[in-house]
């Protein structure tokens, strides 16, 4: 099915607000996920648009056989270039599919569906420009972005342009609790640190960790950080190490490696994206580290097992889906997944398909984006892939966490 003419409306407006924010053209070229070596296949149900930006940003149109004359159009942002662009392109990908879906059952009330992708780059700047122009593009709704940092950048821009915003993946405590224009099918991570906490003291045994953790998303890396340090500290375990890196700067993890590994820790916690995490593991294990290393679930990709190898065999951390479920509902989604993009659908891609599904369910008779925020706000359960997630009034969520590890080059259950 090729993009209907009558669609290009939410594009052209899309790439006038681009103009707008001054940049520079666009060119056609095939969807990528560089980051994990996975290419989209050209079909012709997408057509894609890369504007040459300093955002690199994004538009891809995905029209059905619906009649409806305007599409319906939802936004997503997420990094899809740089060293987070595994995150982001597999949160694209679960959000593709779900428009997918939806718009081959019929889409909204007879009207399309259109997914509008953005480049935030991981940059705070370049995140609020690639929303203003998603919001000038008509987007009902945005699902995104991946990371905390972005989402406290771009969460005030929610508020002022009235645009829902819906975080498959966002985890800082910064943004809980707060009767505003984000959502999230994510916890935040005061309760997975909690948990971790309790992982490395009571059940792994160790009373000295060190940490190392990513700048460039602090928004994340920070709370989790804090909310660890607390929870260990008050099972009798002591921090002796807290390191900082800046994403990209190779100086940085060196240093941090060297002093988290003079303090002779038992056990090194690493707060990075995964190609960050798969090099911190490198020169943890040659600089001597035999023991533990845990993580979170930011960098749970495969690409920290397709960087880190070895290195990072063993390591530890929280998953907040069943990699290993049986669940019919999931077992299928994970093979239309698999079918359609060529690969194994991870966190990212299981949140990002769960949050596109939620704002399309509650579209229906009314798809404007005051009456998306009345019903997301009254709403309290969601039947995501894997069983319901209840919310808050606020917006935020709680989900069950699973102990995994790397074995074999595999995310297992951790015996």
């Amino acid at each position: 099915m090729i993009v209907d003419t009558r669609s290009r409306s939410a594009r052209r407006r899309f790439l006038a607000a681009c103009r707008e924010h001054a940049y520079i053209g666009c060119t056609s070229m095939q969807l990528s996920s560089p980051a994990i070596g996975i290419r989209m296949r050209q079909t012709t149900r997408a057509r894609v648009l890369l504007v040459v930006t300093p955002v690199l940003l994004v538009c891809l149109a995905v029209s059905g056989c619906t009649s409806g004359t305007d599409p319906i159009v939802i936004g997503y942002l997420g990094g899809l270039s740089g060293r987070t662009s595994d995150l982001g392109s597999a949160g694209r990908d679960g959000a593709l599919l779900a428009v997918e879906e939806a718009d081959l059952a019929g889409g909204i009330d007879g009207h399309r569906l259109e997914l509008l992708p953005a480049d935030d780059a991981q940059d705070a700047t370049r995140a609020a420009d690639a929303f203003k122009a998603l919001e000038s593009a008509g987007a009902v709704a945005v699902v995104g972005p991946m990371t905390s940092g972005i989402a406290v950048a771009v969460a005030p821009l929610a508020d002022e342009l009235g645009v829902p915003l819906v975080s498959p993946t966002t985890s800082t405590d910064a943004l809980t609790g707060k009767k505003d224009w984000f959502y999230r099918l994510y916890p935040d991570n005061s309760s997975a640190a909690r948990k971790l906490a309790a992982v490395v003291r009571d059940q792994l045994g160790h009373k000295r960790v060190a940490m190392i953790y990513d700048l460039a998303n602090r928004a994340h890396t920070e709370t989790w950080a804090r909310n660890f340090t607390e929870e260990f500290t008050r099972l009798g375990g002591s921090v002796v190490a807290s390191e900082t890196i800046m994403s990209g700067a190779l100086d940085t993890y060196d240093i941090a490696v060297d002093r988290a590994l003079a303090t002779d820790p038992q056990c090194v916690f690493v707060l990075a994206n995964a190609l960050d995490t798969a090099r911190l593991a490198t020169l943890l294990r040659e600089g001597g580290l035999e023991d533990h290393l845990i993580t979170s679930e930011w960098s749970a990709t495969e690409v920290v097992i397709g960087y880190g190898g070895r290195a990072v065999e063993g390591m530890m951390f929280l998953n907040t889906f069943d990699r290993e479920s049986t669940a019919p509902g999931y077992q299928d989604f994970a093979k239309r997944f698999r079918d359609r993009f060529g690969y194994e659908a991870g966190f990212a891609s299981v949140h990002a398909y769960d949050a596109t599904r939620l704002v399309i369910s509650q579209l229906k008779g009314d798809p404007t984006r005051t009456a998306l925020k009345a019903r997301l706000d009254a709403l309290r359960s969601y039947d995501a892939v894997q069983g319901v997630v209840k919310l808050d009034a606020t917006g935020d969520v709680e989900r069950e966490y699973f102990l995994m590890t790397i074995r074999d080059g595999v995310f297992v259950r951790a015996e």
